[in-house]
């Protein structure tokens, strides 16, 4: 029951960037939902000066009195660290908010420290390291094909075709060309040439499953850079979710990529996926909304990313799968509201 002010808050950033153009467009889908019931939400946009002085910041949050923070604040398009400062913020001051707490966004934004808990708890991730300078040279015994992301980005930010090497040259050649706009770091990690499934959860300490998507990649053209072991396979689109694969409608990479929200998988495997999926949520301490994601190699399956702050515009990959369970868009978003209590 919704009996107070919501405040929605996001970035006041300017930018063609989509998926942060994505984020504009889902304050409007929630807003919508409020004024429907009759609830005039106010939206703070905040600007990166105003982390010059967080307690004037905190203030006028405070002046607001929310009943409830409606918080699709994801950081800037360079500075994506921000959202775990707001978070912290709102928890210091005992302000409800929506979705994941510091905790499990500062883990699941920083996918280097997100790997290590989940090693830590015994829970299976590529092999891989990181990468900050074009020093680091040694391989540490990963194998060809090796994949090569941004460790402080999300949405496939900085995933693109040659993100994927087969080959000394052409790896130092993507890191050499990455590190110059992610110099936080990059992870190198043995590819995993699988299906890929994703799962979306809503719920704080009891997890509701929503729905499990698939990509199955062989359905696709894709390619393969050539290796000592087999062959090139060069195609047009790509075996993994590129940024164009995410963002771009018109490519040939989105169209290719499209999941599958109801795969006809077992309850075995169905129950094992989920099962998986849940323990990666639970040891990085997700609540509210979030997306566990997982490739399959070789019959197994691999936890690649947690998602703590995934699109929920109408048409998201999110919602298509709550569809499915039986919500409509209104009762995500009133739920949504609902498990902000919990903070």
């Amino acid at each position: 029951m919704i009996s107070g002010k919501i405040l929605i808050i996001i970035a006041g950033e300017k930018t063609t960037r989509d998926d942060i153009c994505a984020v504009s467009c889902c304050k409007d889908s929630v807003e919508k939902v409020f004024l429907k019931k009759g609830i005039k939400p106010e939206v703070l946009f905040i600007e990166k000066n105003d982390f010059n002085d967080t307690s004037r910041l905190k203030e006028k949050i405070l002046d607001i009195n929310p009943f409830c923070v409606f918080n699709l604040f994801e950081g800037f398009s360079k500075d994506s660290q921000k959202e775990v400062i707001l978070v912290k913020l709102l928890e210091n001051a005992k302000i409800p908010f929506t979705g994941n707490g510091s905790f499990a966004l500062s883990a699941c934004l920083d996918k280097i420290k997100a790997k290590s808990i989940l090693e830590k708890n015994n829970l299976p991730v590529a092999r891989g390291f990181l990468v900050k300078s074009l020093k680091h040279n040694a391989l540490g015994g990963l194998i060809f094909p090796l994949f090569v992301k941004p460790c402080r980005e999300d949405g496939s930010c900085g995933i693109h075709k040659d993100s994927l090497v087969c080959n000394e040259k052409d790896l130092f050649s993507t890191i050499e060309k990455r590190l110059k706009h992610f110099p936080e770091g990059l992870i190198v990690e043995e590819f995993l040439p699988g299906k890929e499934y994703s799962v979306a959860f809503i719920g704080n300490n009891h997890y509701e499953a929503l729905g499990i998507s698939e990509i199955d990649y062989s359905r696709h053209k894709g390619f393969l850079p050539a290796c000592k072991t087999r062959p090139a396979l060069r195609r047009e689109a790509s075996p993994f979710l590129t940024y164009e694969a995410k963002w771009k409608k018109k490519t040939l990479d989105y169209r290719s990529t499209m999941p599958d929200y109801e795969p006809k998988i077992t309850k075995t495997l169905r129950r094992d996926i989920t099962g998986l999926a849940r323990k990666a949520a639970k040891v990085l301490n997700c609540r509210g909304y979030f997306r566990v994601d997982l490739r399959e190699n070789g019959g197994k399956f691999f936890i690649i990313d947690i998602n703590p702050n995934p699109d929920i515009n109408r048409d998201s990959g999110y919602l298509k799968l709550a569809y499915i369970r039986g919500y409509t868009y209104d009762k995500v978003i009133e739920k949504i509201v609902s498990l902000s209590n919990y903070h």
